[in-house]
């Protein structure tokens, strides 16, 4: 069992946001959330090791996964990759709801997923009877079982619910707008050097702009400086490749850290507990 923190709830009323808590248990992840009168913010930038599904049923809202945003409506379903980071922007107060699941395939015995193509991110599935029972039996099974029977029902629902999508591809894919050219050059240097990045102003050089001007380009588009961006995602490398069996001590230095002080301490801070308690 990994022992690292778990979740920090959000205060009543407020959407549940990733930011408010680490998933870092092998326990899979479900909600199903109302929200009245939900305000407009952007609910902070996140990414994790686990797939995230969300089934979007109501609200004024876009979702945004790396440089890609898509204006929901009720009935779209978004798949989020591992290590992909996203937020929810919503755009008018309204009612808001939603079911949203965390799992790890492997760990959870989670089929048909890797059918799904790479490029599909957002699919609606308004009417689709049986991929909306899918959800109905969630509920159903949630308040009728204890949570370990629940995850195993639960991991049975996600391979119906992906099997299916990959047997019937009727629902078409929701094609996304892209925040802007510069933003999606610089996350893909980024994401392709990750491990070998010396600074921002590597980043910034390689786009022919200033280190300001990049650093206001990540906080207009997504709402995180670059710094953070890169630190989070060395942070979930190293624990996947720690967890995987490989020394913290060698990871430090593979994943672009400085030194394992520097490490520790970030790694401690971002999932609340040390590389050793993976």
């Amino acid at each position: 069992m990994n022992r690292c923190a778990t979740m920090r709830s959000a205060p009543k009323g407020v959407l549940h946001m990733m930011n408010d808590y680490i998933w870092t248990t092998d326990k899979m992840f479900f909600k199903h959330e109302i929200s009245e009168d939900l305000p407009c913010d952007t609910y902070s930038m996140h990414t994790h090791n686990t797939y995230e599904l969300i089934y979007f049923l109501d609200g004024d809202a876009t979702h945004v996964i790396e440089d890609r945003k898509y204006k929901l409506k009720k009935g779209d379903l978004i798949l989020i990759r591992p290590f992909q980071y996203h937020f929810i922007q919503i755009d008018a107060p309204a009612r808001y709801e939603r079911y949203d699941i965390l799992f790890d395939p492997e760990k959870h015995h989670v089929e048909g997923i890797d059918r799904i193509p790479d490029h599909t991110e957002v699919i609606n599935i308004a009417g689709n009877g049986i991929l909306e029972e899918v959800f109905r039996k969630c509920d159903l099974y949630r308040s009728h079982s204890d949570g370990e029977t629940f995850e195993r029902l639960l991991s049975h629902l996600l391979s119906e619910l992906f099997y299916h999508i990959a047997l019937f591809p009727a629902p078409v894919a929701k094609e996304a707008a892209t925040l802007s050219p510069l933003i999606s050059k610089a996350l893909k240097y980024t994401n392709e050097n990750l491990c070998t990045l010396t600074g921002i102003e590597e980043i910034a050089n390689h786009l022919f702009v200033s280190e300001s001007y990049l650093f206001r380009l990540f906080q207009k588009e997504l709402h995180q400086t670059p710094k953070k961006y890169i630190t989070e995602k060395r942070l979930l490398l190293a624990q996947k490749m720690i967890a995987s069996g490989e020394k913290a001590t060698a990871v430090c230095e593979r994943c672009g850290f400085g030194d394992y002080t520097t490490f520790y301490r970030n790694y401690l801070a971002f999932f609340g507990c040390a590389p050793s308690e993976v």
